[in-house]
């Protein structure tokens, strides 16, 4: 009973796992991209720590209420899901406004008729929590240290424990 249990656990987190590196992946054969949120300025409706996945879509096909990620106009390489609040087309130049749905301030910012940017198409809570603890120190010598230590020992343990005349 209680390895079938221990196995049970084990498929489960193999699943889970699995699960979650699929969403986190899915978008990228399609062209999108998927990003940890790392504030809580989408409460309640995005979390900090979740992933989302979105697609690539043109200025054109913005729509007042979409979620979008795009560029931070006031700070390069930086990255902001928001809600569009308005979107304005004028001479190949959109203009559009969005607003984190727990902010208090909206960004005004521009996009060429030829940019692209993402649209939200789903999140998945908290997996982005374990993707940026994987980056630091500790997730390193967690996820790589530990099990290459477990797998020599293992090893150790097989050709230790090998009758003398197998060795020889």
């Amino acid at each position: 009973m209680r390895r079938h249990l221990t196995a049970f656990i084990c498929w489960a987190l193999i699943g889970a796992a699995g699960a979650a590196l699929l969403a986190v992946t899915a978008p990228y054969p399609l062209g999108g991209r998927s990003y940890t949120v790392m504030s809580g300025s989408m409460e309640p409706r995005i979390h900090t720590g979740d992933v989302v996945g979105e697609e690539r879509i043109t200025p054109a096909q913005l729509r007042s209420g979409d979620i979008v990620t795009f560029q931070d106009p006031e700070k390069a390489g930086r990255m902001i899901t928001h809600r569009v609040r308005s979107v304005r087309a004028q001479a190949g130049i959109y203009s559009v406004v969005t607003k984190g749905d727990a902010n208090n301030t909206v960004e005004r910012w521009t996009i060429r008729e030829d940019g692209q940017l993402g649209r939200v198409r789903y999140r998945v809570a908290h997996v982005g929590r374990l993707l940026v603890f994987t980056r630091g120190p500790f997730g390193i010598l967690l996820l790589v240290v530990v099990p290459a230590l477990l797998l020599g020992a293992l090893e150790l343990k097989r050709i230790w424990s090998r009758p003398a005349e197998a060795r020889a």
